[in-house]
């Protein structure tokens, strides 16, 4: 087997990733909105096609570029607490279909376990965001007692309406 052909092939498919994401990358540092966090941005739609995966080594999810927020809970100017999460977090749960979440959390830690398609658990905390991808199974705990987050609800445009229930959250 030529180990070094392959070894080539995986190099440039990485560049051409990072190439077609540089971009986006200073675009969104340059926003007001920059935060400085793990990249939790895919490159683009069709780089999702031309990249190896649509999840960091760690088996993290990466959030489409060309989605939009168009929710959060609980609602802006409050989050949640150690005390307060809703028992639907905690336990295994689903978002709809098209349906993103961004789990940002500002003080503390909180352990955000994704069931599909692969098992894996990530430590959240004000430099660590979780992705959710559409309709795969996960859960949140809390770990420290200070922990405080919200999570965010994104969409591509013109996926159609948004009409979510979502059980356990009050909203």
């Amino acid at each position: 087997k030529n180990y070094s052909f392959s070894l080539f092939t995986a190099a440039a498919t990485l560049a051409a990733c990072f190439i077609l994401l540089s971009p986006r990358v200073r675009a969104f540092v340059q926003s007001p909105s920059f935060r400085p966090l793990k990249s939790i941005l895919h490159p683009q739609k069709q780089s999702a096609l031309e990249c190896s995966s649509t999840h960091q080594p760690d088996g993290m999810p990466i959030l489409p570029s060309d989605v939009v927020k168009y929710s959060q809970v609980p609602k802006a100017g409050t989050q949640f607490t150690a005390q307060t999460i809703p028992s639907g977090l905690l336990k295994q749960h689903t978002t709809k279909k098209g349906t993103w979440g961004v789990i940002r959390v500002s003080t503390g830690k909180l352990e955000y376990t994704i069931h599909e398609p692969r098992s894996s658990v990530h430590v959240l905390d004000s430099e660590t965001v979780g992705v959710i991808e559409p309709t795969m199974l996960h859960q949140v705990k809390g770990l420290t007692d200070d922990v405080q987050f919200v999570v965010e609800f994104w969409r591509v445009p013109g996926t159609g309406v948004v009409d979510e229930k979502r059980e356990g959250l009050d909203e």
